[in-house]
Protein backbone atom coordinates (compact mmCIF):
# COMPACT_ATOMS: atom_id res chain seq x y z
CA UNK A 1 0.00 0.00 0.00
CA UNK A 2 1.56 3.34 -0.80
CA UNK A 3 1.93 5.82 1.59
CA UNK A 4 -0.44 9.34 1.33
CA UNK A 5 1.89 12.25 0.73
CA UNK A 6 0.71 15.42 -0.30
CA UNK A 7 4.22 17.24 -0.98
CA UNK A 8 4.51 19.90 1.44
CA UNK A 9 8.07 20.62 3.15
CA UNK A 10 6.98 18.63 6.37
CA UNK A 11 5.97 15.66 4.23
CA UNK A 12 9.11 15.72 2.46
CA UNK A 13 10.99 16.00 5.52
CA UNK A 14 9.57 12.85 6.95
CA UNK A 15 10.05 10.91 4.02
CA UNK A 16 13.69 11.73 4.43
CA UNK A 17 13.73 10.24 7.65
CA UNK A 18 11.98 7.43 7.13
CA UNK A 19 13.89 6.22 4.35
CA UNK A 20 17.26 6.23 6.39
CA UNK A 21 15.53 4.74 9.59
CA UNK A 22 12.49 3.11 8.84
CA UNK A 23 12.75 -0.30 6.51
CA UNK A 24 10.33 -0.67 4.24
CA UNK A 25 8.41 2.45 5.33
CA UNK A 26 5.77 2.91 2.78
CA UNK A 27 4.01 -0.81 4.04
CA UNK A 28 2.23 1.31 6.76
CA UNK A 29 -0.01 -2.26 7.60
CA UNK A 30 2.69 -3.91 9.13
CA UNK A 31 2.75 -3.63 12.68
CA UNK A 32 6.71 -3.37 12.86
CA UNK A 33 6.75 -0.24 10.35
CA UNK A 34 4.14 1.40 12.08
CA UNK A 35 5.64 0.96 15.33
CA UNK A 36 8.97 2.95 13.74
CA UNK A 37 6.57 5.53 12.69
CA UNK A 38 5.72 5.90 16.34
CA UNK A 39 9.46 5.49 17.70
CA UNK A 40 10.06 8.30 15.24
CA UNK A 41 7.83 10.89 15.62
CA UNK A 42 8.32 10.02 19.70
CA UNK A 43 11.91 10.48 19.99
CA UNK A 44 11.84 13.90 17.81
CA UNK A 45 9.26 15.19 20.54
CA UNK A 46 11.11 14.11 23.56
CA UNK A 47 14.53 15.70 22.39
CA UNK A 48 12.64 18.58 21.84
CA UNK A 49 10.48 18.76 25.35
CA UNK A 50 13.66 17.72 27.12
CA UNK A 51 15.21 20.93 25.93
CA UNK A 52 12.76 22.89 26.51
CA UNK A 53 11.85 21.43 29.62
CA UNK A 54 14.86 22.63 30.90
CA UNK A 55 14.75 26.20 29.66
CA UNK A 56 11.62 27.06 30.65
CA UNK A 57 11.59 25.75 34.20
CA UNK A 58 15.33 27.47 34.82
CA UNK A 59 14.13 30.29 33.39
CA UNK A 60 11.00 30.37 35.47
CA UNK A 61 12.24 30.38 38.47
CA UNK A 62 15.32 32.55 37.71
CA UNK A 63 12.43 35.39 36.90
CA UNK A 64 9.69 34.19 39.16
CA UNK A 65 7.02 33.70 36.18
CA UNK A 66 4.43 30.90 37.44
CA UNK A 67 3.09 30.95 33.80
CA UNK A 68 6.63 29.99 32.78
CA UNK A 69 7.09 27.31 35.54
CA UNK A 70 3.69 26.42 34.36
CA UNK A 71 4.69 26.07 30.31
CA UNK A 72 7.74 23.94 31.68
CA UNK A 73 5.71 21.72 33.42
CA UNK A 74 3.94 21.46 30.19
CA UNK A 75 6.62 20.12 28.44
CA UNK A 76 7.12 17.69 31.14
CA UNK A 77 4.21 16.24 30.79
CA UNK A 78 4.43 15.68 26.83
CA UNK A 79 8.30 14.43 27.33
CA UNK A 80 5.63 11.97 28.84
CA UNK A 81 3.28 11.83 26.40
CA UNK A 82 6.20 11.33 23.75
CA UNK A 83 7.17 8.21 25.72
CA UNK A 84 3.89 6.98 25.70
CA UNK A 85 4.20 6.73 22.46
CA UNK A 86 7.03 5.32 21.75
CA UNK A 87 5.84 2.58 24.43
CA UNK A 88 2.05 2.87 22.55
CA UNK A 89 3.29 1.30 19.88
CA UNK A 90 6.07 -1.14 20.97
CA UNK A 91 2.97 -2.73 22.77
CA UNK A 92 0.75 -2.57 19.74
CA UNK A 93 3.11 -4.20 16.90
CA UNK A 94 3.50 -7.40 19.36
CA UNK A 95 1.31 -10.53 17.32
CA UNK A 96 -1.50 -11.74 18.17
CA UNK A 97 -1.73 -14.83 20.54
CA UNK A 98 -4.41 -17.21 21.91
CA UNK A 99 -5.70 -14.63 24.62
CA UNK A 100 -5.37 -11.73 21.83
CA UNK A 101 -6.19 -12.89 18.52
CA UNK A 102 -6.76 -9.87 16.57
CA UNK A 103 -3.56 -8.40 17.86
CA UNK A 104 -2.64 -5.74 20.17
CA UNK A 105 -3.88 -2.50 17.91
CA UNK A 106 -5.65 -1.36 20.58
CA UNK A 107 -2.92 -0.46 23.12
CA UNK A 108 -2.90 2.45 21.36
CA UNK A 109 -5.52 4.07 22.41
CA UNK A 110 -5.34 2.79 26.05
CA UNK A 111 -1.65 5.15 25.85
CA UNK A 112 -3.62 7.82 24.66
CA UNK A 113 -5.87 8.00 27.84
CA UNK A 114 -2.96 7.41 29.89
CA UNK A 115 -1.56 10.52 28.86
CA UNK A 116 -5.06 12.34 29.10
CA UNK A 117 -5.09 11.42 32.94
CA UNK A 118 -1.58 12.87 33.46
CA UNK A 119 -2.92 15.75 31.65
CA UNK A 120 -5.81 16.25 34.17
CA UNK A 121 -3.34 15.93 37.11
CA UNK A 122 -0.67 18.50 35.68
CA UNK A 123 -3.84 20.86 35.05
CA UNK A 124 -4.80 20.72 38.49
CA UNK A 125 -1.51 21.42 40.16
CA UNK A 126 -0.82 24.14 38.10
CA UNK A 127 -4.18 25.51 38.58
CA UNK A 128 -3.79 25.47 41.72
CA UNK A 129 -0.51 27.15 41.91
CA UNK A 130 -2.16 29.98 39.74
CA UNK A 131 -4.81 30.84 41.85
CA UNK A 132 -2.29 30.99 45.23
CA UNK A 133 -0.27 33.26 42.91
CA UNK A 134 -3.23 35.73 41.72
CA UNK A 135 -4.34 36.26 45.45
CA UNK A 136 -0.79 37.03 46.76
CA UNK A 137 1.25 38.40 43.63
CA UNK A 138 4.98 38.34 43.03
CA UNK A 139 7.15 40.07 41.61
CA UNK A 140 7.90 38.76 38.06
CA UNK A 141 11.11 39.53 36.09
CA UNK A 142 11.13 39.03 32.41
CA UNK A 143 14.16 39.39 30.53
CA UNK A 144 14.95 38.91 26.95
CA UNK A 145 15.78 35.13 27.40
CA UNK A 146 12.48 34.13 28.79
CA UNK A 147 10.84 35.98 25.78
CA UNK A 148 13.54 34.01 23.25
CA UNK A 149 12.33 30.37 24.90
CA UNK A 150 8.49 31.43 24.03
CA UNK A 151 9.07 32.23 21.02
CA UNK A 152 11.26 29.14 20.19
CA UNK A 153 8.64 27.05 21.74
CA UNK A 154 5.95 28.31 19.36
CA UNK A 155 8.46 27.82 16.08
CA UNK A 156 8.92 24.41 17.60
CA UNK A 157 6.00 23.46 18.19
CA UNK A 158 4.05 24.01 15.26
CA UNK A 159 6.76 22.59 13.61
CA UNK A 160 6.48 18.91 15.81
CA UNK A 161 2.33 18.98 15.10
CA UNK A 162 3.18 19.04 11.35
CA UNK A 163 5.44 16.23 11.65
CA UNK A 164 3.04 14.24 14.12
CA UNK A 165 -0.12 15.20 11.89
CA UNK A 166 1.53 13.87 8.37
CA UNK A 167 3.08 10.48 10.08
CA UNK A 168 -0.31 10.20 11.81
CA UNK A 169 -2.19 10.53 8.43
CA UNK A 170 0.44 7.82 6.71
CA UNK A 171 -0.16 5.07 9.02
CA UNK A 172 -4.08 6.09 10.26
CA UNK A 173 -3.10 6.73 13.73
CA UNK A 174 -5.02 7.77 16.26
CA UNK A 175 -2.53 8.55 18.87
CA UNK A 176 -0.36 10.63 16.67
CA UNK A 177 -3.03 12.90 15.09
CA UNK A 178 -4.13 13.37 19.12
CA UNK A 179 -0.12 14.43 20.09
CA UNK A 180 0.05 16.86 16.81
CA UNK A 181 -3.18 18.45 18.71
CA UNK A 182 -1.44 18.69 22.21
CA UNK A 183 1.86 20.03 19.74
CA UNK A 184 -0.40 22.83 18.21
CA UNK A 185 -1.92 24.02 21.85
CA UNK A 186 0.97 23.90 23.49
CA UNK A 187 1.79 26.47 21.39
CA UNK A 188 -1.01 28.46 21.20
CA UNK A 189 -0.52 28.48 25.00
CA UNK A 190 3.11 29.32 24.58
CA UNK A 191 1.89 32.59 23.01
CA UNK A 192 -0.32 33.14 25.89
CA UNK A 193 2.40 32.93 28.39
CA UNK A 194 4.33 35.70 26.08
CA UNK A 195 1.19 37.83 26.47
CA UNK A 196 1.44 37.50 30.01
CA UNK A 197 4.90 38.07 30.55
CA UNK A 198 4.86 41.64 28.16
CA UNK A 199 1.60 42.59 30.69
CA UNK A 200 3.65 41.98 33.92
CA UNK A 201 6.53 44.51 31.89
CA UNK A 202 3.34 47.08 31.60
CA UNK A 203 2.58 46.75 35.37
CA UNK A 204 0.08 44.38 35.46
CA UNK A 205 1.75 41.56 37.55
CA UNK A 206 -1.86 39.28 37.91
CA UNK A 207 -1.72 39.20 34.20
CA UNK A 208 1.31 36.29 34.77
CA UNK A 209 -1.11 34.12 37.12
CA UNK A 210 -3.53 34.73 34.24
CA UNK A 211 -1.77 33.31 31.66
CA UNK A 212 -1.06 29.92 34.26
CA UNK A 213 -4.49 29.80 34.05
CA UNK A 214 -5.41 30.03 29.98
CA UNK A 215 -2.47 27.05 30.05
CA UNK A 216 -4.35 24.96 32.85
CA UNK A 217 -7.40 25.47 29.96
CA UNK A 218 -5.39 24.72 27.24
CA UNK A 219 -4.40 21.12 28.90
CA UNK A 220 -7.70 20.21 30.18
CA UNK A 221 -9.49 20.61 26.65
CA UNK A 222 -6.60 18.77 25.36
CA UNK A 223 -7.28 15.59 27.85
CA UNK A 224 -10.55 15.61 27.32
CA UNK A 225 -10.50 15.81 23.39
CA UNK A 226 -7.90 12.85 23.30
CA UNK A 227 -9.66 10.75 25.71
CA UNK A 228 -13.38 11.27 23.91
CA UNK A 229 -11.02 9.96 20.60
CA UNK A 230 -9.53 7.13 22.50
CA UNK A 231 -12.76 6.05 24.24
CA UNK A 232 -15.34 5.95 21.61
CA UNK A 233 -12.06 3.81 19.58
CA UNK A 234 -12.19 1.37 22.83
CA UNK A 235 -15.62 1.12 23.00
CA UNK A 236 -16.74 0.02 19.78
CA UNK A 237 -17.59 3.14 17.83
CA UNK A 238 -19.31 1.92 15.07
CA UNK A 239 -17.94 2.06 11.29
CA UNK A 240 -18.69 4.75 8.74
CA UNK A 241 -20.87 4.44 6.17
CA UNK A 242 -18.84 4.55 3.45
CA UNK A 243 -16.87 1.74 4.72
CA UNK A 244 -20.24 -0.25 5.49
CA UNK A 245 -21.50 0.71 1.93
CA UNK A 246 -18.05 -0.63 0.57
CA UNK A 247 -18.71 -4.16 2.24
CA UNK A 248 -22.11 -4.38 1.50
CA UNK A 249 -21.45 -3.74 -2.66
CA UNK A 250 -18.04 -6.30 -2.18
CA UNK A 251 -20.79 -8.81 -1.02
CA UNK A 252 -23.05 -8.32 -3.66
CA UNK A 253 -21.17 -8.42 -6.53
CA UNK A 254 -20.35 -11.98 -5.70
CA UNK A 255 -22.39 -14.08 -7.70
CA UNK A 256 -25.19 -15.98 -6.00
CA UNK A 257 -25.55 -13.18 -3.09
CA UNK A 258 -29.02 -11.64 -3.15
CA UNK A 259 -28.42 -9.23 -0.30
CA UNK A 260 -25.95 -8.13 2.38
CA UNK A 261 -27.10 -6.91 5.47
CA UNK A 262 -26.28 -6.88 9.38
CA UNK A 263 -22.56 -5.37 8.51
CA UNK A 264 -20.51 -4.97 11.67
CA UNK A 265 -16.50 -4.19 12.18
CA UNK A 266 -14.91 -4.55 14.95
CA UNK A 267 -11.21 -1.93 14.54
CA UNK A 268 -8.46 -3.29 16.30
CA UNK A 269 -5.69 -0.85 14.82
CA UNK A 270 -4.20 -2.82 12.09
CA UNK A 271 -6.40 -5.59 12.00
CA UNK A 272 -10.25 -5.62 11.56
CA UNK A 273 -13.27 -8.49 12.25
CA UNK A 274 -15.89 -7.84 9.75
CA UNK A 275 -19.25 -10.02 10.19
CA UNK A 276 -22.58 -10.11 7.68
CA UNK A 277 -25.21 -11.98 7.01
CA UNK A 278 -25.64 -12.55 3.15
CA UNK A 279 -28.72 -13.64 1.33
CA UNK A 280 -28.67 -17.12 -1.19
CA UNK A 281 -31.50 -18.77 -3.07
CA UNK A 282 -33.00 -20.54 -0.69
CA UNK A 283 -32.84 -23.72 -3.47
CA UNK A 284 -29.13 -24.00 -2.95
CA UNK A 285 -27.62 -26.79 -1.31
CA UNK A 286 -25.51 -26.21 2.24
CA UNK A 287 -22.56 -26.83 0.38
CA UNK A 288 -23.40 -23.84 -2.17
CA UNK A 289 -24.44 -21.57 0.13
CA UNK A 290 -20.92 -22.11 1.47
CA UNK A 291 -19.07 -21.92 -1.80
CA UNK A 292 -20.94 -18.81 -1.70
CA UNK A 293 -19.87 -17.19 1.71
CA UNK A 294 -16.66 -18.09 1.34
CA UNK A 295 -15.74 -16.29 -1.68
CA UNK A 296 -17.42 -13.05 0.06
CA UNK A 297 -14.84 -13.25 2.35
CA UNK A 298 -12.30 -13.85 0.61
CA UNK A 299 -13.08 -10.38 -1.73
CA UNK A 300 -13.54 -8.60 1.42
CA UNK A 301 -10.26 -9.37 3.15
CA UNK A 302 -8.74 -8.41 -0.25
CA UNK A 303 -9.74 -5.06 -0.33
CA UNK A 304 -9.80 -4.34 3.56
CA UNK A 305 -5.93 -5.37 4.47
CA UNK A 306 -6.00 -6.57 8.03
CA UNK A 307 -9.60 -7.84 7.97
CA UNK A 308 -11.06 -11.25 9.08
CA UNK A 309 -14.39 -11.90 7.70
CA UNK A 310 -17.31 -13.80 8.66
CA UNK A 311 -19.99 -14.50 6.33
CA UNK A 312 -23.17 -16.11 7.77
CA UNK A 313 -25.96 -16.99 5.04
CA UNK A 314 -29.39 -17.11 5.34
CA UNK A 315 -31.90 -17.58 2.69
CA UNK A 316 -33.37 -14.87 0.26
Amino acid sequence: MKIRRDGSRISKFNTFLLKRFVPDYENVKSDSVRAAYGYLEGVLGTISEVFLFVSKLIIGIFIGSIAMIAEAFHSLSDIVSSLIVIIGFRVAKQPPDPEHPFGHGRFESIATLVSAVILVILGIEIARDSIERLIRPTPVIVNIFAITVLILTVILKEFLARVAIDLGRRIEAQILVADSLNQRIDSLAAIIVLVGLIGVVLGANRLDALAALAVVGFILYTAYDIARDASNFLLGRAPGEDMVELIRLIARSVKGVKGAHAIFVHDYGTRKAVTLHILVDKNLSVEEGHDIATEVERKIAETITGATVDAHVGPA
